[in-house]
C-alpha cells in the first residue's frame, strides 16, 4: 500500500473528521488575518463605556488561539520564539470631553507565543499631540485577562503583568483589584504594561481600561497605543506589533453664571477666605442692610462685605464670568482683592463701580462697600457681562440717634415668682432725624417698681427669635428682655422705661415706656362659642378667658388649656397661647393678632354638643360650654318645600273633590236634560202627530168642500134650466 510522502509529527496528527475541524480552523484564521477588528462605535459625548461582555471577548480570542495554534502545528517545529496572532483593538477611536473631566476607552490585546516561557508584550500609551506636561495624562489598567489553558492552584497558566513605574507592583491576573480606576501609575503623559506568559505554547487575551485626565485646555489630542515585542530566547522574530489610535476632543465649558448665582450681604469686613464667608449666615441670607454713615475719611473697616458665588445651570458648576459691581447713592465700591487701606474718596479716585474677574469656577469673589460719609441709602446692583442681574441690594447708612420709638409690644403680662426673665417682651427702635434704624447703640430697661421687675435690656440682633422676616424692617430695632424680682408676685404693676443716651449726652435719654404687670399660671376659666346655634360644618371661634389662682391675668404666652368637644370638629380648634388672659381657636400672630380666624369648624351632626376642659386647681374642675347644631340652609329650604308640597297635594285634593261634586252635579243635569230632551221629543212628536191629523182633516174638509161646491153647482144649473 502506498504512503503519502508528507507526514505529520505523531503529536499533531489528526484523523477522521478532526481533518474538518482543522479545515474549518485554518479558513478562520485566513479570514481573521484578512479583516480589520470590527470598532463598536460609541457617542462622541460619552465619558465612560461600558467593557464589552467578557463571554464574547474570550470566546473570540479563543477561537483566533486556536486556529493559530493549529497553523504552527501544520508547521515545522520552531527552532526560535515567536508571537504571534498579535491583535490591539480599540472600542472607538474618538471621544469628546470638556476641560477637566475625563474620559475612557476600552483596548482588547491578544497574543498567541509559541516556543518559549517568557514572551511578552509591551503596550504603550503616550499622548502624542503635545510635549507640554500638562497636556493630559493617561492611565492603563487591567479589567479581565484571559489564557487558553484554565489557571491551577500555582498560577501556573495565568499571565503575568507588570506597570512601567512602582506605583505598583506587578501582579498576576488573580490579582487585577490592584488596577483600581484610582490607581493612577504615571504622572506624565504616558503610561506602560507589560503582559509576560509564563507557560509557552499559550494565547493570552486581556482587556484594559484606559482612563484621559488633565486636560486643562480645550484642543484635540491625539493618544497612540504601540506594543512592543520581547522574549527571554537568544534567538527571536516577532515583527507583527499591531497599533491603534485614539482622538480625544476637549472643549471648554459654559462659562456663563445662571439664575441661581447667589449674592449675599454681610456687615462688615470679613476673610476673604472663601471658606470663611458664609460663617454666621446662610448663603444667600443677608444680614443687614443698615450700618452708620462713615464721619471720617480715615475709616480703614468697610461698612458691608458683597459675596458673589456664581453657578452653572447644571449640575457641574462651570461659570466663571467676569461681573460689574454698580453702586448709586451714599457709597463706593472696590475689589477686595486689592489694598485698600483706607474709606476712598472722591478726591482719592472714589468708585462707583468695579469690574470683577472670577479666575476658578464654583469659587466665591468679594467686594467691599463703603460710606460716603453721608447718611442716605445705596442701591448696590451686580450684572454679568452677559447681562445677568445676579442680584441688587438696597442700604441704609444712618446718622447720629435723633429718638427712640416703639415698634411692637409683645407681652404686658409678666410671669410672677420666678427669676428667670421674660424674653422679647418689647420691640424698639433707635431713628435718626430722618427716621432711619441706628445700630450701634445701647438700650435699658428701668423699673419703676424693683419689688416687680428688676432689670430690662435689649439686643440689637437681627436673628432674634419672634421678630419679622425681612431683615430691611429689622435693622436698627432692639428686641427687649425683663428680669423679674425674686419677690414678684401676681397683682404687681410696673411702668418700664426704655431709654438710650441722647447723642454726646451722659445724662439725657430719649425714651419709650411699657405697663406691665405681673401674673401667675393660669388656675380657672371660662368657655364661650362666638354663636348659640351653628350650621353643619360651619365656622366657629371658641374663647377662654382664664385667671390664675389669685384671680388675676395670668402671664402671657403660655399654653392655654386643652379642650375637647362630643362630636366630631373640623379644622383645628386648639387653643392657642393666653394674651392678656384670653385665648381662642383662632390662629394669632405675637402680637395677638389674627392670622387665621377660620380653622376650627362646627361638628356635622345635628343637636346639642359640648366643649369641655379641666382646669388647673388643686382639684380639677370640669368647665363646659354648650352649643346647637341646626339645620343648615339646604335641610331648611328642602323642608320648606316639602310643606310646600304637601300644602299643594292637600289644596289638590280638595280641587279633586269639588271637581268630584260638579262632576256628581253635572251628571244630574245632563239626565235632567236628557229627559227634558225626551220630554221635548215626545211633545214634538205629538205635536207632530196633531199637525199630520189635522192636515188630514183638513184635506178631507177640503175635500169635502169641493164635493159640497160641486154639488151645489149642479143643483144650480138644473135649478136654472
Amino acid at each position: 500500500m502506498s504512503r503519502s510522502q508528507f507526514k505529520f509529527l505523531r503529536r499533531v496528527r489528526i484523523h477522521d473528521g478532526e481533518c474538518g475541524a482543522v479545515a474549518r480552523a485554518l479558513h478562520h484564521e485566513v479570514k481573521i488575518q484578512s479583516l480589520p477588528a470590527a470598532i463598536e462605535k460609541v457617542s462622541m459625548a460619552t465619558k465612560e463605556r461600558k467593557v464589552m461582555s467578557s463571554k464574547t471577548f474570550f470566546k473570540r480570542i479563543a477561537i483566533s488561539a486556536i486556529a493559530a495554534l493549529g497553523f504552527g502545528m501544520l508547521s515545522v517545529a520552531p527552532s526560535q520564539a515567536t508571537v504571534t496572532s498579535h491583535t490591539l483593538t480599540i472600542d472607538a477611536a474618538a471621544d469628546s470631553i470638556e476641560v477637566n473631566e475625563s474620559a475612557t476607552a476600552v483596548l482588547t490585546h491578544s497574543f498567541v507565543n509559541l516556543g518559549y516561557i517568557g514572551d511578552s508584550v509591551t503596550i504603550t500609551g503616550i499622548v502624542t499631540s503635545s510635549n507640554a506636561g500638562t497636556a493630559g495624562r493617561i492611565n492603563l489598567r487591567v479589567t479581565d485577562s484571559y489564557t487558553s489553558v484554565a489557571n491551577d492552584a500555582s498560577l501556573a497558566n495565568s499571565p503575568y503583568y507588570a506597570p512601567s513605574a512602582a506605583y505598583t507592583a506587578a501582579v498576576d491576573d488573580s490579582s487585577t483589584s490592584l488596577y483600581a480606576a484610582s490607581d493612577r501609575r504615571d504622572s506624565a503623559s504616558r503610561s506602560t504594561i507589560t503582559i509576560s506568559s509564563r507557560v509557552a505554547d499559550r494565547s493570552l487575551g486581556t482587556q484594559l481600561s484606559v482612563d484621559a485626565y488633565n486636560f486643562t485646555a480645550a484642543g484635540t489630542y491625539t493618544i497612540s497605543f504601540f506594543t512592543n515585542v520581547s522574549s527571554g530566547a537568544a534567538a527571536f522574530s516577532g515583527t507583527n506589533t499591531p497599533s491603534v489610535t485614539w482622538t480625544v476632543t476637549v472643549t471648554e465649558p459654559t462659562r456663563t453664571a445662571a439664575a441661581n448665582s447667589s449674592v449675599t450681604l454681610r456687615t462688615g469686613a470679613i476673610s476673604s477666605d472663601s471658606g470663611n464667608f458664609w460663617a454666621g449666615t446662610r448663603e444667600g441670607g443677608d444680614s443687614g442692610t443698615v450700618a452708620a454713615a462713615t464721619s471720617s475719611a480715615t475709616d480703614v473697616t468697610e461698612e458691608f462685605s458683597l459675596i458673589v458665588l456664581q453657578k452653572s445651570s447644571v449640575a457641574t458648576n462651570t461659570a466663571r464670568e467676569s461681573y460689574t459691581v454698580t453702586v448709586s447713592g451714599e457709597a463706593y465700591v472696590t475689589d477686595a482683592g486689592t489694598t485698600v487701606s483706607t474709606r476712598p474718596t472722591a478726591n482719592s479716585g472714589g468708585l462707583k463701580s468695579v469690574r470683577m474677574a472670577v479666575a476658578t469656577a464654583g469659587t466665591a469673589t468679594r467686594v467691599e462697600i463703603w460710606s460716603t460719609g453721608t447718611a442716605g441709602t445705596a442701591t448696590v446692583t451686580v450684572t454679568t457681562d452677559s447681562g445677568l442681574v445676579l442680584g441688587t441690594k438696597t442700604l441704609t447708612f444712618h446718622g447720629t440717634i435723633a429718638g427712640i420709638e416703639k415698634v411692637a409690644t409683645y407681652k404686658n403680662v409678666i410671669r410672677s415668682g420666678v427669676t428667670t426673665g421674660s424674653t422679647s417682651v418689647i420691640a424698639v427702635k433707635a431713628v435718626d432725624s430722618a427716621g432711619r434704624g441706628v445700630t450701634g447703640v445701647s438700650i435699658a430697661g428701668v423699673s419703676s417698681n424693683l419689688n416687680a421687675i428688676a432689670s430690662g435690656t435689649c439686643t440689637d440682633n437681627i436673628s432674634y427669635a419672634g421678630t419679622a422676616a425681612d431683615v430691611s424692617t429689622r435693622d436698627g430695632t432692639f428686641f427687649c428682655d425683663l428680669t423679674q424680682s425674686v419677690s414678684s408676685a401676681s397683682g404687681q404693676a410696673a411702668t418700664i422705661t426704655w431709654r438710650v443716651l441722647k447723642y454726646l449726652s451722659t445724662t439725657e435719654y430719649w425714651t419709650v415706656t411699657q405697663d406691665v404687670t405681673m401674673g401667675g399660671a393660669f388656675s380657672t376659666f371660662t368657655i364661650k362659642t362666638d354663636k348659640a346655634t351653628y350650621e353643619p360644618g360651619e365656622n366657629m371661634v371658641i374663647t377662654v378667658t382664664a385667671k390664675d389662682a389669685s384671680g388675676n391675668t395670668p402671664y402671657d404666652l403660655q399654653d392655654g388649656p386643652t379642650l375637647a368637644v362630643n362630636k366630631q370638629t373640623g379644622g383645628t380648634c386648639t387653643i392657642g397661647s393666653l394674651l392678656g388672659g384670653v385665648a381662642t381657636s383662632s390662629g394669632r400672630d405675637a402680637l395677638g393678632d389674627v392670622v387665621d380666624a377660620k380653622r376650627c369648624f362646627a361638628p356635622a351632626a345635628s343637636g346639642k354638643f359640648i366643649i369641655s376642659g379641666q382646669d388647673a386647681q388643686t382639684v380639677p374642675a370640669t368647665v363646659t360650654a354648650t352649643a346647637t347644631i341646626g339645620d343648615d340652609a339646604a335641610t331648611a329650604a328642602a323642608a320648606a318645600a316639602t310643606d310646600a308640597a304637601l300644602e299643594a297635594i292637600d289644596a289638590a285634593n280638595a280641587a279633586t273633590d269639588a271637581a268630584n261634586l260638579a262632576a256628581e252635579a253635572a251628571d244630574a243635569a245632563t239626565v235632567a236634560a236628557e229627559e227634558a230632551r225626551d220630554a221635548a221629543d215626545a211633545a214634538t212628536a205629538a205635536v207632530e202627530a196633531l199637525a199630520t191629523e189635522v192636515a188630514t182633516l183638513m184635506a178631507a174638509l177640503k175635500a169635502q168642500i169641493t164635493t159640497l161646491a160641486n154639488t151645489v153647482a149642479k143643483i144650480a144649473k138644473k135649478v136654472k134650466a
